[in-house]
């Protein structure tokens, strides 16, 4: 499995738009992998993970092809993670030569609501509109997209509305994607224990940084990830051959990536940038 990192950031990026703390003063200054855009994920080129405000970004600067999409998994709709109205450009006069003719979206009620009530009053190319196809998603209940079996988990996060992580398996190993979330709840450690797959990565928010366990229990902090993969190799979920990795990274929580790095890697978890490559 190819899994491409195409947004590593928090909710209001690295550095954030308006803000001038030291934190983002240090990243302007290192840049690199220090500049950090929201949250985005592409599986094996086909799948993506979520829809922010920095997809074009990462199309221009993260190689992504989106015309060959043929899955959105949205997460929640929060505006760091879904902004529908990048669809109404999937076709008519906007987007020719596409690989991938239909684009098939799975979420919860609120996200098609969301996408509904914008091009309600948004106009909407019927082009566009007919190649874009939702399918409401429910917690625990696997689904099938080509060779991919994919199973929405429910995340402890967004209160005010259903919010998804995923387990995404291609066959022969599976990506467990648990980001934009607090530590994963009994329900949901317990249903990963009793399934026989093969986890070869588990991607981690790390929101809360270098705060302290339970500051702010619907995002994660370094110590929980450093926990969560004791806990997952404990249980047998993942092992020592899996890769940990964590993403979702802010300026509040987290310095550059050198010395995010620092902290890290001497637990044997690595720190995503924009961009980066894992393939298991």
């Amino acid at each position: 499995m190819k899994f491409q990192i195409l947004g590593s950031g928090g909710g209001e990026g690295y550095p954030a738009l308006f803000c001038n703390c030291e934190n983002c003063q240090k990243a302007r200054k290192a840049k690199g992998k220090s500049l950090r855009t929201l949250s985005q994920s592409l599986i094996d080129e086909k799948i993506l993970i979520d829809l922010p405000m920095d997809t074009h970004a990462h199309v221009l600067y993260g190689n992504a092809e989106l015309d060959k999409v043929s899955t959105l998994l949205v997460t929640h709709t929060h505006t760091d993670h879904f902004i529908p109205n990048f669809l109404d450009v999937r076709g008519g006069v906007f987007a020719h030569g596409m690989r991938e003719n239909v684009l098939s979206v799975y979420c919860s009620d609120e996200a098609k609501d969301l996408y509904d009530g914008i091009f309600n009053i948004v106009p909407i190319c019927d082009d566009a509109r007919e190649r874009i196809v939702f399918t409401k998603i429910e917690a625990f209940k696997e689904f099938l997209v080509g060779k991919y079996k994919i199973t929405p988990l429910p995340a402890y996060h967004a209160f005010e509305q259903k919010s998804y992580n995923y387990l995404i398996c291609d066959g022969e190993t599976s990506l467990l994607y648990l980001v934009d979330t607090g530590y994963p709840r009994e329900e949901v450690l317990s249903f990963l224990e009793k399934l026989d797959v093969k986890i070869g990565c588990v991607a981690m928010d790390s929101t809360m940084g270098t705060r302290d366990i339970g500051f702010y229990p619907y995002h994660m902090c370094f110590k929980e990830n450093a926990a969560l993969k004791e806990e997952l190799i404990n249980r047998k979920i993942a092992d020592e051959k899996t890769i940990f990795v964590v993403m979702h990274i802010t300026h509040n929580n987290a310095g550059t990536h050198e010395e995010v790095e620092k902290i890290l890697s001497p637990l044997g978890v690595l720190t995503a940038y924009d961009g980066i490559i894992l393939e298991f």
